[in-house]
């Protein structure tokens, strides 16, 4: 009897669970298992959204509320925040601990502020 196999598996998903495959391509987990299983090609669509999760280009869940604007991130409050400024956060932070490490007050109030970020 011939085998119902559209193809080898692709490669592309191996290593991923099923669960996975299906969540950033946006199909079922039956879906996901034909596609690891090589009985179903996946559709370019969903090999493309595959890839751009892979490559860590879509932002997750936890990201919610958040969009890429024009080269910059902008919170669900309407801020917009360029990479120059994100890159920047590093220095700015390492500054602000040590400016406060000169002052044992300063410095508890600086740690009880980060505490609530």
């Amino acid at each position: 009897m011939p085998s119902a196999r559209s193809g080898p598996p692709p490669i592309i998903f191996y290593g991923y669970s099923a669960q996975q495959v299906a969540e950033w391509c946006s199909v079922s987990l039956a879906t996901a298992r034909a596609y690891k299983d090589g009985l179903r090609k996946p559709s370019r669509q969903a090999l493309k959204l595959f890839t751009l999760y892979r490559q860590e280009l879509v932002l997750g869940p936890e990201w919610r509320g958040f969009t890429i604007r024009m080269g910059t991130i902008v919170d669900p409050a309407g801020v917009a925040t360029t990479r120059p400024q994100l890159e920047g956060y590093q220095v700015i932070m390492q500054w602000a601990a040590f400016v406060a490490s000169r002052d044992p007050e300063l410095q508890h109030e600086f740690y009880e502020l980060l505490k609530r970020a």
